[in-house]
């Protein structure tokens, strides 16, 4: 995968949530990999101050992860991928026990908090229209 500019960076970082969240589908459905930060515990969760629920942090690429880790100093943290019919299957299980995911957070924590089966149903319309089914 080709590194992002700093420009290119700067301008993704600038959208709003939901076009955050469009790139971030579109780029894991071609990438088949999605990023998170990581230490021994775990992925980094982070908190739905709506109603105190844990959210997953994702990103669509290393350098979002990379950027948001370094801002929000999470430095016990590392960048770490997933593959996307892994980050699948955790879904599942998220969605039984009522988990969300923080879709691409920006350093000042705006990010689109989905569902999980919002977030499968949108892998699967996007690989659809790849398929060209």
């Amino acid at each position: 995968m080709a590194q992002l500019s700093q420009k290119q960076v700067d301008e993704i970082l600038a959208k709003k949530p939901e076009k955050r969240y469009n790139y971030f589908i579109k780029t894991v459905c071609e990438e088949e990999e999605v990023w998170g930060l990581a230490d021994e515990e775990g992925w980094l969760l982070l908190e739905d101050d709506e109603d105190n629920t844990e959210v997953l942090a994702v990103f669509p690429n290393p350098e979002f992860a990379e950027i948001f880790r370094t801002k929000c100093e999470y430095d016990e943290f590392t960048v770490e991928s997933l593959d996307l019919y892994e980050f699948v299957d955790w879904l599942d299980d998220f969605e039984k026990e009522k988990m969300k995911v923080a879709v691409f957070p920006t350093p000042d924590f705006q990010s689109a908090v989905m569902p999980p089966q919002r977030l499968k149903e949108d892998f699967q319309t996007e690989f659809d229209k790849e398929t060209g089914e």
